[in-house]
């Protein structure tokens, strides 16, 4: 079994109007999908998002394919978007892709600032590489990092995405690991340039990845 982290790109298409917000728009300082659910002809989402919620909800309720939403602020100006849409062509296709490759997606969905998202998936060597075959076309995928699967102490930081990786050597940097605790969210988060609360999701993220790497069933 080998683990990948990948990267699309839609620089020819648009995957889904909700999409174009979250990665075209000033006010959203960042996003990642956090769960979802696929219905076929509709897909729900769940997604974290950083910036404006207003102005996120006003041009959510402008586009067609939306049937419902939620917006539930959170502490440090974050938001969770509960939206449920119609899927679009291309959106099928590469949902479509990714459950006939028979890969598991192992990680949120992290939108970049570029345009692109990040996840990691982990499957067969035929699995990963039917997820690049069968990719719609229009959509750009690009290999991050490679990797097997180990619970070694050594193999535990693969299980990271780039960004939780970056976010843990920069809080062991700070000291936000020493005892006692010499940094705090908030000193994580101006090195990284980002948002506390983003800070904190990141590390926590990370944190149970790694311990359910050492220690979980």
């Amino acid at each position: 079994m080998r683990r990948l982290e990948l990267t699309f790109y839609a620089p020819d298409v648009e995957v889904h109007p909700v999409h174009t917000l979250l990665t075209e728009r000033d006010y959203v300082g960042a996003a990642e999908m956090v769960h979802w659910n696929d219905a076929g002809e509709t897909m729900t989402h769940a997604f974290y998002v950083e910036g404006d919620r207003e102005a996120f909800a006003a041009e959510l309720a402008e586009i067609p394919e939306v049937i419902a939403y939620d917006l539930t602020p959170v502490a440090g100006g974050g938001f969770y978007a509960h939206v449920r849409a119609e899927t679009t062509p291309v959106q099928r296709a590469m949902f479509d892709a990714y459950h006939e490759s028979g890969v598991v997606v192992t990680s949120t969905l992290d939108h970049t600032d570029d345009g692109g998202v990040t996840f990691e998936a982990v499957g067969t060597a035929d699995a990963l590489q039917g997820l690049f075959d069968t990719a719609p076309e229009g959509i750009d995928v690009e290999v991050e990092r490679v990797g097997g699967v180990s619970t070694e102490p050594e193999g535990v930081a693969t299980v990271l995405t780039g960004r939780q990786r970056e976010a843990v050597e920069t809080a062991v940097a700070a000291g936000y690991y020493d005892v006692p605790r010499t940094a705090s969210h908030e000193d994580v988060a101006a090195a990284l340039d980002c948002a506390p609360s983003t800070a904190s999701e990141h590390l926590r993220k990370a944190e149970s990845k790694v311990l359910q790497t050492l220690f979980g069933e």
